[in-house]
């Protein structure tokens, strides 16, 4: 993480312009969404400063998120719950980032081309598991499925067989049957996966551990909260509206979708698969504390926070989040 010396309050409402920056993906489909259909707009407006606008930015990367909310050079920024509880821990005395809004508990599935794996005891030492990174949402589900799979002080028995990869090239090794043998996949990729004949599922992770937990968050810091609240407030209502949007209108989101962001998914696929996860979106948060607490316990946290709502922002800090 940079360092927050130096840090500048992020222009915000002073300048009529707030920037959220989110990275490419389904989980980021709330804020398309919003921005899409003019919720931004209306809910800002509805707070009296309709001539505040809210502008849409891709960044690839989470560090690169993290560095330009961080430099005040964005307002709010997209995260994984992992990484916003890292951030939260690390400048919780200077900029204090804290999540705004959850956009989505996703789902991963945990795949194999392996016929003879029927469980993670399967694996052999010479297997390779696909992850997007071994301290972010999927490697760390990742853990806590071995812990329970093997036992206390556990957790880390996969680690050896775990590989960094991106989703595109993860889809394609496991399907093509390449240097991989596992992939623990969110959509769209577990919808492509799915499909091929040489791929089976162990299992989805929220059944095997027992909890959905959010997977794509908005962040922001304290200064920007501080400055506009009621912009902050607009900001969480128009995500809050868009998930209910996407659950009431998932031809039309499919092809907001499809229009902003291409995959191998055809409209019909993606409407198909935005049906299916109707009760993932939510601007509550589901699983922190679970995973605060398994990320202590792993000693990427020095400690986890004492509540869920102590790395929120209101108003849904003050919502019904666990």
């Amino acid at each position: 993480m940079a360092a927050a010396a130096g840090w500048t309050p992020a222009r915000a409402a002073s300048s009529k312009t707030v920037t959220i920056a989110i990275q490419y993906g389904y989980a980021y489909l709330p804020v398309v969404i919003a921005d899409r259909q003019g919720l931004f707009a209306k809910h800002v407006a509805a707070t009296g400063a309709a001539d505040v606008t809210v502008k849409i930015q891709k960044i690839s990367g989470a560090p690169a998120i993290n560095d330009a909310l961080i430099s005040g050079s964005i307002d709010i920024g997209a995260y994984g719950l992992p990484g916003m509880l890292i951030a939260a821990e690390k400048t919780r005395s200077s900029i204090d980032i804290r999540g705004l809004a959850a956009l989505v508990a996703g789902d991963n599935g945990l795949y194999t081309n392996k016929p003879d794996v029927k469980s993670l005891a399967d694996f052999k030492p010479t297997d390779r598991i696909a992850v997007t990174s071994t301290t972010g949402q999927q490697g760390l589900l990742m853990r806590m499925a071995a812990e329970k799979a093997f036992g206390e002080g556990q957790a880390r028995r996969l680690d050896t067989m775990m590989i960094q990869l991106p989703h595109p090239d993860a889809t394609a090794g496991l399907v093509t049957g390449g240097t991989i043998s596992g992939y623990a996949a969110p959509h769209p990729y577990s919808d492509i996966v799915e499909k091929s004949p040489s791929v089976h599922r162990l299992f989805f992770f929220s059944e095997y551990l027992g909890a959905k937990v959010t997977s794509g968050l908005l962040a922001t810091t304290g200064a920007f909260v501080k400055k506009n609240p009621e912009i902050a407030a607009a900001i969480v209502a128009a995500i809050d509206e868009a998930g209910a949007f996407i659950k009431a209108n998932p031809r039309q989101a499919a092809e907001i979708s499809l229009d902003a962001e291409k995959t191998s998914l055809s409209l019909d696929e993606t409407e198909l698969m935005l049906k299916s996860v109707t009760g993932e979106w939510g601007v509550q948060p589901q699983g922190v504390m679970s995973f605060a607490t398994f990320m202590a316990r792993a000693g990427l946290l020095k400690a986890a926070p004492a509540k869920w709502q102590d790395v929120f922002f209101p108003p849904v800090s003050g919502g019904s989040g666990s």
